[in-house]
């Protein structure tokens, strides 16, 4: 499993609100690392709650960092937003093994997160914040 999702100063973009709704589904992510390390039924009834909160604030902060780049009208916003699309696909197919007690999701869910949280965000996210700016 990959490590407990942390939110470094390595994963600031440079726009504040992006930035504090990163931080907080780092946090969220973080409970479903924790509750998908856990054991019992208790356990599996914390991760599909941590899950689903997962999925509905990745929902939100999507639809707000899109409404941001197209205010901010950044050139690569339909290809950023189709990212998110497959990203939140993925997911949800995470949350549906989850749901069917599949044995080998809690390290793909977490190496998801991974690449769902530090890379897209020290990648995709940061060319934004890089355009914003530059204005």
């Amino acid at each position: 499993m990959e490590n407990r999702p942390q939110f470094l100063p390595v994963l600031r973009v440079g726009i504040e609100q992006v930035d504090q709704e990163h931080q907080r589904l780092i946090e969220i992510a973080g409970q479903v690392y924790d509750s998908l390390a856990a054991n019992g039924a208790d356990a599996v009834a914390a991760a599909r709650a941590a899950i689903v909160e997962l999925l509905d604030y990745a929902a939100t902060h999507f639809a707000s960092e899109e409404a941001l780049m197209a205010a901010a009208g950044y050139p690569e916003l339909a290809a950023h937003r189709q990212l998110h699309e497959q990203l939140l696909s993925q997911a949800r197919d995470m949350a549906l093994r989850v749901e069917s007690g599949d044995p080998y999701v809690p390290g793909e869910l977490n190496r998801l997160i991974y690449h769902w949280m530090v890379k897209h965000i020290q990648t995709e996210d940061r060319r934004f914040g890089e355009f914003v700016a530059a204005r």
